[in-house]
């Protein structure tokens, strides 16, 4: 094989980038999650109060109930 002098070498193909879709989806799972258990915290914290500030004061019982 007769080699050129001169010819430039074509540049290498840039590396594969792998994306990680379990990751990205177990992250969102779990921000999901925190954030579920923050408004169920936020619910048996102030439910009551809020339900009788609405008005709504036939529920209020009912979640004092559930929590």
């Amino acid at each position: 094989m007769a080699e050129i002098i001169g010819t430039p070498v074509p540049p290498l193909p840039p590396p594969s980038r792998k994306n990680n879709t379990w990751l990205i989806v177990l992250v969102v799972i779990l921000v999901l999650c925190c954030c579920l258990v923050g408004a169920i915290g936020l619910i048996i914290a102030f439910g009551p109060d809020i339900l009788n500030e609405l008005g709504i004061f036939v529920l209020a019982p009912t979640v004092v109930t559930l929590i």
